[in-house]
């Protein structure tokens, strides 16, 4: 999953440079905690192996899906504070919902494919 995170990120930072150029900056900030996961399992894997020699008790699998829970949980705060931004209390709650859900899908992905299920 190293090629599809590198992906991934690209996307996100090419949507938030066009809709950075429309004039909506606010908006383009808030399309960028999307990245958050993917970063994460990016910095996890050399992480991992670096704990891995450090802690004999855990194997570097386990230290990468702890790495990419961080990474949801930093996303979802992230969200969090980006919703103050959004206009309506409506267009709040439909941002924290669909991107909270498209982070937890990608590290149910990240994780299954980490761990090999």
């Amino acid at each position: 999953m190293l090629v599809e995170s590198w992906v991934i990120i690209v996307l996100i930072l090419l949507m938030a440079a066009i809709i950075f150029r429309t004039g909506r900056a606010g908006q383009a900030v808030a399309v960028l905690p999307l990245a958050t996961v993917p970063l994460f399992h990016l910095l996890g894997i050399p992480l991992s192996h670096l704990l891995d020699g450090w802690f004999s008790g855990m194997s570097s699998d386990l230290f990468q899906v702890s790495f990419q829970v961080v990474g949801l949980v930093i996303a979802c705060v992230l969200y969090g504070l980006l919703a103050g931004n959004m206009g309506s209390r409506k267009g709040r709650r439909v941002y924290m919902i669909l991107c909270g859900i498209f982070s937890a899908l990608l590290t149910i992905v990240l994780v299954n494919s980490t761990l090999q299920l």
